[in-house]
């Protein structure tokens, strides 16, 4: 059993049963192992109604198609996106006061995964990601998000920069995130009328310099005990929380 190059593929019962309600018409065949295990059933007659294609294969199958083992028993065949296809100005047309989160050379998958998942729970409506030196949005990082994709819109580039030149000419603050920084996210004033994009880099690298150069404001992470990062997905969290948390009480 093949893959087709013109297609993605994701798996994992959260996230198949997460599309087939949100998405069906982006999914082309669903692989499924036969079992009675009750939400592999649920997902059958979900696709049944959609008159989806349905094709019983071996586990074996659905590890060379998912590439890992962890598939759980269901691999989903959907249209392939393309994630440079966006258009930032029309966006910003219609999206005036947004809260984005821009990731900046996040290379595990199942941070990339989780970061999304993050991002969708906190309310962010827009996930710029840079292209080059990053995690590609894999079966892996889809199944680490959960479904977190659905509803909010996702765009990978290698010009960030560009971008956060667009965004300030929209009156939308830029937050960089460095553990250097003096300033703590928890001093952070947020203006509800104002647009507001968070900047976060992986573990290892962070935030390049040359985005932290165009940032408004930087601010770190407080640590009380002895390690000296957080897991970025760990971070994501907690900066997009509190940004939340502020904007929703100052309105």
């Amino acid at each position: 059993m093949t893959t087709n190059k013109k297609s993605d593929y994701i798996y994992g019962l959260h996230t198949v049963n997460s599309l087939l309600k949100s998405s069906p018409n982006s999914i082309k065949k669903i692989f499924i192992k036969k079992t009675d295990n009750k939400n592999i059933k649920s997902i059958i007659k979900i696709a049944n109604n959609y008159r989806l294609k349905i094709i019983e294969s071996t586990h074996t199958q659905l590890a060379t198609i998912a590439m890992t083992n962890k598939h759980q028993g269901v691999v989903c065949e959907i249209l392939k996106a393309n994630y440079s296809d966006f258009s930032i100005d029309s966006y910003l047309q219609y999206n005036k006061k947004p809260f984005i989160l821009i990731l900046d050379n996040i290379q595990d998958p199942r941070n990339l995964g989780s970061c999304i998942r993050t991002g969708n729970a906190a309310g962010i409506s827009l996930i710029i990601k840079k292209k080059s030196n990053s995690s590609s949005l894999s079966p892996v990082a889809q199944k680490s998000s959960s479904g977190g994709l659905q509803g909010i819109s996702y765009y990978e580039t290698n010009n960030v920069g560009n971008i956060l030149k667009k965004l300030k000419k929209n009156n939308i603050k830029i937050i960089g995130t460095d553990h250097n920084s003096k300033k703590n996210i928890y001093q952070l004033k947020c203006n509800p009328n104002n647009g507001v994009a968070v900047i976060l880099g992986s573990e290892g690298d962070g935030v390049s310099r040359s985005l932290l150069e165009k940032c408004d404001e930087i601010y770190s992470i407080p640590i009380y005990g002895s390690v000296e990062c957080l897991n970025v997905s760990v971070a994501t969290g907690i900066v997009l929380y509190e940004i939340s948390r502020k904007l929703k009480n100052n309105k």
